[in-house]
Formats: structure tokens, C-alpha cells, sequence
């Protein structure tokens, strides 16, 4: 019913397909359908003749995200608050609006490790829906990892809070209880639901590793910045895909050559490497992507050396991705950067630059601090 109504919305246009049902234009709700933005009231309500042969009017139910925006949601359809937004931007946009709770000034990290936990199932095409012994054990795991202190491992909350919110799925249970209380906990005990991300949330992660990646950083840079983020990247199954090659052999290497070889090998984990595709292989000083036979290659590099006597973190924050002659300039104080970020040669004073930034890598000012005054 609800393609039906989309594919006449297509035919006649917008405009006259409003004004033929006697609906205003969405300001706040869209049905993102194909690349396409749908008024999710006008469509649920032409939909509605299905059911008992008339459409209904704007005037006889609401259009908010309790009512259409909770029953497209059940149907599978991607809700967006844009008319022109992509399935991408709208997924990106809901891990930007995640509500989760607060303890002592910081925000809960339940919904964020579920969402890792799935994230790094689609990268493996693992299966999407999941036994609800599988995802409590394995959620429950991360939550006491990588989870504040004094967190209980509830898995069971951070799903119905998914669900409701349009990123989650109980294909077998349309009405789920509300995530408050001790009823959920009795609830998913006794029904024992298979669960797992939305088909259209699952193949946009799964084929898009750019989506995923900008998905993952942030959610690390938002509810890990203190936490190791490379091992929480390894441990939720993020560490070992998207590989990229290294620089071929070099039969001839020095020892010394052989101990660089070894730091980069050390920097080139899960961490740098979702930098790296976020930035899509292209040096942030220069503007340079290296393209090898087999592929991109670029480095990252840490702001902040980890290590004594520097201690700095693994964190997206302490990490630039560059070319390898500005990593070797960079790492030799050959250059700095402001924290306004812009680059500078140290040798001739003079700007070379801003650093090229991406959405979902924020660099921390004070590691550039530390790295200028290392200098």
C-alpha cells in the first residue's frame, strides 16, 4: 500500500499530488525511498485506502513519530527529517541524535557498543538477525569492557531503545515494550527475540565501508574518548577488514629499515585505518592520495607519539592521515600545526596551508599542543 501510494506520488509530482489529497508539505518527517524524499503524512494517509477503501484525511490522524513515523518504521521504510536526504545522511543523522542516558555528567554507552556490535557484523556480512542468547551474552561482554563504571550489562535496554527509535528490528514482536522499568528485562526473557539492525540500516553499512567508518568514528569520538579505541574497534569486529597494502618489500633493507618497518606496521592498526578511509587515503597536509597496484596507500600518523616518554592515546582525536613525506616531516617537527589548524613550515615560518578536515574526525587541540611544544 505504501509503494503504491509512492509510485503515484511519482507520477503526478509532488504539488499535485498534495493538493489532490488535501495534504501540506512535511516540514519534519520524509519517507527516504531510492535516493528519494517522500511526505511520510500524505503517503500513510493515501496508503490508509488499502485498508477500508478511502484515504484518510490530514485532519484525522497525526502525522508525528508516535503514529506514522512508529508504523512506517515497523514496515521497514527509512524515516528522514530531510526531504533530500540520502539513506547514508539519514542514518548518520539518527547515530547524531542518539538519546541516551546520563550518568554523572556522561553519557551512557549501551546503545553506542550495541551499534558497534552490529556495525561490525555487517562489515562480515554476519548474520543480521541474531538469537537473543547470541546478542545479550555478547553485548553484556562489551558492556562490561568498555561500559562506565557501575554499568549493569542490560543489553536488553539499548534494543527496545534501537528499536523504538527506527534502527533496530523485532521482526516477530511489532510492539515492544517501552525501555523503562523491570518489565523489559521479564519480556525479552520470556520471548526470546531474534533482533538485529533494519535491512536498509544493514546493507547501508554493510556495502557502504564509507558510511560505516564515518558511523564508527563518531561514535568513538562522542562515548570513547578516553577509552582505547583501537582495541574496542578489534573487539566488536571493526579490526580486521578494510585492509590496505603496505609499500612492497624491500629486499635490500638495512636493520634499520627493518625497525621503521616495524613502527608502521605497529600504527597501521583498526584505528588508523578507519581514519585513513575516512580522509579516503588522501593526506591532509598536501592533498596528495598515493594509488599503488593495489591500491591506496597513506599513513597514519599520531599527533602525540605513543609510548614513553610522550603516553600518548589511541584515539581519533591524537591521529592525522598523511603522505609519507609529510608524515616524515610532521614526526621530525619539520612542521606544526596552529590549532585553528593551519600548517607551518617550522623551517621558513610560512603557512603551507589549512589541514583538510572530514565529517566524523575531530582533531584534538591538545595534542597539537604538546607536538609543537615537543619542538
Amino acid at each position: 500500500m505504501i509503494l503504491a501510494a509512492i509510485k503515484e506520488y511519482d507520477q503526478l509530482g509532488r504539488d499535485a499530488f498534495l493538493e489532490r489529497y488535501g495534504f501540506r508539505e512535511a516540514r519534519d518527517y520524509f519517507i527516504i525511498h531510492n535516493g528519494r524524499g517522500y511526505d511520510s503524512k500524505a503517503i500513510a494517509g493515501v496508503a490508509y485506502r488499502g485498508v477500508d477503501g478511502h484515504v484518510l484525511r490530514a485532519s484525522e490522524f497525526s502525522g508525528g513519530a508516535a503514529t506514522v513515523g512508529r508504523v512506517l518504521g515497523h514496515l521497514g521504510f527509512l524515516l528522514g527529517s530531510r526531504q533530500d536526504a540520502s539513506p547514508a545522511a539519514a542514518f548518520l543523522e539518527k547515530i547524531r541524535d542518539l538519546d541516551t542516558a546520563v550518568s554523572n555528567g556522561r553519557p551512557k554507552r549501551h546503545q553506542p557498543l550495541t551499534l558497534l556490535w552490529a556495525l561490525g557484523r555487517a562489515a562480515h556480512r554476519a548474520e543480521r538477525l541474531v538469537p537473543w542468547d547470541v546478542t545479550r551474552a555478547e553485548i553484556s561482554a562489551l558492556i562490561k569492557e568498555f561500559g562506565l563504571p557501575g554499568d549493569r550489562p542490560t543489553p536488553e535496554y539499548p534494543v527496545l531503545k534501537l528499536t523504538h527509535f527506527g534502527l533496530w528490528t523485532l521482526p516477530d514482536h511489532p510492539e515492544p515494550p517501552r525501555p523503562s522499568g523491570s518489565p523489559p528485562l521479564g519480556w525479552m526473557s520470556r520471548n526470546q527475540p531474534v533482533s538485529g539492525l533494519r535491512e536498509w540500516v544493514y546493507e547501508l553499512v554493510a556495502e557502504e565501508q564509507a558510511v560505516r567508518s564515518q558511523a564508527s568514528a563518531y561514535l568513538l569520538e562522542k562515548y570513547f574518548p578516553d577509552e582505547d579505541q583501537n582495541t574496542l574497534l578489534i573487539r566488536v569486529g571493526l579490526g580486521d577488514i578494510d585492509e590496505e597494502p603496505l609499500p612492497p618489500p624491500d629486499e635490500a633493507r638495512t636493520p634499520g629499515r627493518r625497525s621503521a618497518t616495524v613502527q608502521r606496521i605497529v600504527r597501521d592498526n583498526a584505528l588508523s585505518r578507519l581514519i585513513k578511509t575516512l580522509h579516503d587515503h588522501t593526506c591532509q597536509m598536501c592533498g596528495v592520495r598515493l594509488l599503488l597496484p593495489n591500491g591506496p596507500y597513506a599513513e597514519g600518523a599520531h599527533i602525540r607519539p605513543l609510548g614513553s616518554p610522550h603516553d600518548g592515546y589511541d584515539v581519533a582525536g591524537n591521529l592525522l592521515c598523511l603522505c609519507p613525506n609529510d608524515h616524515v616531516l610532521f614526526d621530525q617537527g619539520a612542521v606544526i600545526v596552529e590549532d585553528d589548524l593551519t600548517v607551518v613550515n617550522r623551517l621558513t615560518g610560512e603557512s603551507t596551508g589549512a589541514l583538510r578536515t572530514v565529517p566524523g574526525h575531530d582533531i584534538d587541540p591538545q595534542y597539537l599542543t604538546y607536538h609543537r611544544n615537543l619542538y
